[in-house]
């Protein structure tokens, strides 16, 4: 292997981080060839460009005043690693004859730009020869080469540009040799030669470049940039917190971030390694084990089309108008011509379809010249009204969203003005190439970090891209793993080639939960994994006793879920307890829809019901809750069917409890209640504690949540409950409890026989008005619809306008595990169908 390592400013930046950097190179060195490219010292190349400043305004002292303390910082770092004596003399001989330039240039009041040069590229010449000399030192054989010695640049002093075809023989001329002694190489960054010998600096941020030439030129089998930072970021982290390292990028989504203000990167350092394939990895220093982004010719769409947002400001809108434009050819090559002349790079370009509009976007600092610019190429035209105005808008930034997924996908550029529009920011402009890589938009530049962090958040980039593009899924977060969780899980499998032929996409679980724990497969859990989680669970077994599952609560595995950018998810709530509207806000934060099957929170406080449904308003999430009232019978859509056309509900009256309904009908066909209620219990009919059922709680939930969807404002005390057993059962262990209810045989079964007296039945019915809820035991006419019900069966009696002479009656299996995970499924694939 033949590797490039960069290490920047900050991994030199002090003794203590020359000892870390030189123990990053041992720990490969031994099995790698190594180029090792190192910049200056954090903050010195800065110091000496100021040191020229000021030289050349005559303030010497000052400037020499810089110079000696980079000689002091350079002197306490040598003499903290230990430097040896002929390396301190060698950096002694570079800072005099800074010295020495310096004090010249304050005598004749300028310093030319080939010693500028030179003395900016000194920073780059010390920390070499500290760092070559660190490693020799620990028993690493390396030497520091000074890259104007070899590599060869054309004399633009500044911003020098290599001789393609000419500095990669330097290259290999110089280096080679060395490399085949087996030594490490240190070499500066930052500079090169010109024609005459002179030293040339490649512009800021040359130092990544120089690692990609060499890289480039003895044919690297990859390039190695370490930084201060863990890699290329989804956004500015300091703008946006939630900003994540991309794993990896294409070299052509790399550039456009560097180009569009992303730091890591300076926007020529992949050209060299773009078109011969070597991979560039941006790793953190400072923690290396850190995996970093891998820069390559992959194209990895992901989950998300939008890779990364990045923005630069300080720009200025230049625009030129008039409908004399028009199909006018050469309008373009004049407008660039001019600006060119003007030595001004334009940084985005946009134009009307009607050819009367060309807006340019360049630096701030070049806006009056380039409008002076451009007035003076169309003066004549301005003079006979065929261009009506060149205008200015100062102070603007401009925002990238990058990304090769974007490619084909429609809608982009409508979700981007969409939410910046509903963030009420204006955008001034907005180009797209034709390779759809990119859509780069000006913004006012006070509004550019509140549209990065809007940006950011529509396309999910504060989320793990798991590199699903899988299109035609959708992702179910599955909160408890009791039986009806089990048998949705096994009916989605089931059902996935129905769903996929009818809706086209197919369902998968990604997460699995418990009080316990949780197991979390962003990809989906696969097939026998899901299968034998059923297994064990059926056996008795926790969620976080499956293998790669984790312990935490229902908040911890939603928040690890929200982590990843799943696809069309849908929250399922399965439990039976308290304390879910959290997490349901926790899903629509995220975008996520909600299926429940638990009515706890739908009959909270009204309070806690109306925040809900608002934060789902909000969000533009969907809320559906069929299960909760009716099992798999459509009581909900069909409520909600009535009242979208026009309809009003005056009452409803509910057998609601399928266990209910089969206890009481039991009592009525003689058997004793204690024995109907174990019977309820053992077929699986009953909750886990039967005094949810019996107690009428589970009924009265159902009849609030009826008169919610109705839109009736029936306050908590207006709910009356009479259940059929007495409080003092509750929390009683279950063997003593099912004893306590032969208490009340002799009670229960009088009741039904008073009813049977009167030529009627006695039902458990929800009764629910405009002003009022009333939930218990009933007698009812044998000959109405409630009367006639048998077995488990759920039924709802809907009194409306429209049905008022003959009622709307729901009748159907209102208990078991088969039923529920159907009504459960259809409120998923309802929503699935609404975003597919």
């Amino acid at each position: 292997m033949r590797v490039v390592h960069k290490f920047g400013g900050t991994s030199v930046g002090s003794a203590d981080r020359i000892t870390a950097t030189a123990k990053l190179i041992q720990r490969t060195a031994p099995s790698e060839e190594t180029i090792v490219v190192a910049s200056a010292m954090s903050g010195v190349t800065n110091q000496l460009v100021e040191a020229c400043r000021l030289a050349s305004s005559g303030n010497c002292d000052e400037a020499l005043s810089i110079v000696r303390s980079i000689v002091a910082e350079h002197r306490e770092a040598a003499s903290r690693l230990g430097t040896s004596v002929v390396v301190i003399d060698e950096c002694v001989t570079l800072l005099d004859k800074v010295e020495t330039l310096v004090r010249a240039a304050a005598v004749i009041g300028w310093v030319d730009e080939r010693s500028s040069d030179w003395i900016q590229c000194v920073g780059e010449k010390l920390s070499v020869r500290l760092l070559a000399d660190r490693l020799r030192s620990t028993g690493t054989p390396a030497i520091a080469i000074d890259a104007d010695t070899f590599l060869d640049t054309d004399s633009n002093f500044g911003a020098a540009t290599p001789l393609q075809g000419l500095y990669e023989r330097g290259v290999r001329n110089a280096l080679e040799p060395a490399l085949a002694e087996g030594l490490v190489l240190v070499v500066t960054g930052f500079c090169g030669r010109a024609g005459d010998g002179s030293t040339t600096t490649l512009g800021r941020g040359g130092s990544d470049y120089s690692a990609t030439l060499l890289g480039a030129a003895l044919n690297a089998d990859s390039v190695l940039i370490w930084t201060d930072v863990s890699g290329v970021y989804t956004a500015d982290p300091r703008v946006e917190s939630g900003a994540r390292v991309v794993p990896q990028l294409n070299y052509r989504e790399a550039g456009e971030l560097a180009y569009y203000g992303a730091k890591v990167l300076h926007p020529r350092t992949l050209k060299p390694v773009a078109g011969v394939g070597i991979p560039v990895e941006i790793r953190n220093s400072f923690e290396p084990e850190d995996p970093g982004t891998l820069i390559d010719r992959g194209i990895t769409p992901g989950s998300h089309p939008v890779k990364a947002i990045s923005a630069i400001r300080s720009h200025s809108l230049v625009s030129i108008e008039g409908t004399g434009m028009a199909g006018v050819p050469g309008v373009a090559a004049r407008l660039f011509g001019a600006l060119a002349a003007a030595d001004i790079s334009v940084t985005m370009i946009s134009q009307s379809s009607a050819e009367s509009s060309i807006c340019v976007a360049v630096p701030a600092s070049d806006a009056n010249a380039a409008e002076m610019a451009i007035r003076r190429e169309f003066r004549l035209d301005i003079a006979h009204g065929d261009v009506e105005d060149v205008r200015r808008v100062p102070s603007v930034g401009l925002i990238a969203a990058v990304g090769l997924g974007m490619a084909n996908v429609p809608g982009i550029s409508g979700r981007v003005t969409s939410t910046l529009g509903k963030a009420g920011f204006n955008v001034l402009a907005i180009a797209q190439g034709s390779s759809e890589l990119n859509i780069t938009f000006a913004v006012s530049d006070s509004d550019v970090d509140e549209s990065v962090r809007a940006l950011h958040a529509e396309f999910g980039l504060h989320q793990v891209d798991t590199g699903d593009a899988e299109a035609d899924a959708f992702d179910i977060i599955l909160l408890g793993w009791g039986n009806i969780a089990r048998e949705l899980a096994e009916l989605v499998s089931r059902r996935n080639p129905e769903i996929e032929r009818r809706f086209g996409v197919r369902g998968r679980v990604v997460l699995i939960s418990d009080r316990s724990g949780f197991l979390l497969r962003p990809s989906g859990i696969p097939l026998m994994e899901l299968k034998d989680a059923v297994t064990q669970k059926a056996a008795g077994n926790s969620v976080s006793s499956l293998p790669g599952s984790l312990r935490g609560s229902l908040s911890d595995a939603v928040d690890a879920a929200r982590s990843y950018r799943l696809v069309r998810p849908v929250l399922v709530d399965l439990t039976d307890g308290s304390g879910s509207e959290a997490l349901f806000e926790k899903a629509f934060d995220a975008k996520w829809d909600v299926v429940t099957a638990n009515k706890k929170p739908l009959a909270s406080a009204p309070e806690a019901y109306d925040a809900l449904l608002a934060s789902a308003a909000r969000a533009g999430r969907t809320l559906r809750a069929e299960a909760t009232v009716g099992a798999g019978l459509p009581v909900v859509d069909t409520l909600d069917m009535l009242l979208v056309t026009g309809d009003s509900l005056v009452r409803a009256d509910g057998c609601l409890s399928g266990t209910l309904a089969f206890v009481l009908g039991q009592v009525e066909a003689g058997e004793k209640f204690s024995d109907a209620v174990r019977e309820a219990h053992r077929r699986g009919y009953t909750e886990p504690d039967p005094y949810a059922d019996l107690s009428g709680a589970d009924v009265a939930r159902k009849s609030i949540i009826i008169s919610r969807i109705a839109e009736f404002s029936v306050p908590l005390e207006r709910v009356e409950v009479e259940g059929l057993v007495p409080p003092e059962l509750e929390g009683l262990p279950l063997e003593t409890f099912f004893e306590k209810l032969t208490e009340l045989d002799d009670t229960v079964a009088e009741r039904a026989r008073s009813a049977r007296a009167a030529g009627k039945v006695l039902r458990y019915v929800g009764q629910v008005l405009s002003d009022r809820i009333q939930v218990g035991p009933l007698e009812v006419p044998i000959e109405s619809p409630l009367g006639r019900l048998a077995g488990t069966d759920n039924m709802i009696v809907f009194h409306s306008d429209r049905y008022s002479n003959t009622p709307l009656v729901v009748q159907g299996p209102g208990a078991g595990v088969d039923v529920t995970a159907m009504g459960v499924l259809g409120d998923i694939v309802r929503i699935v169908a609404e975003r597919s």
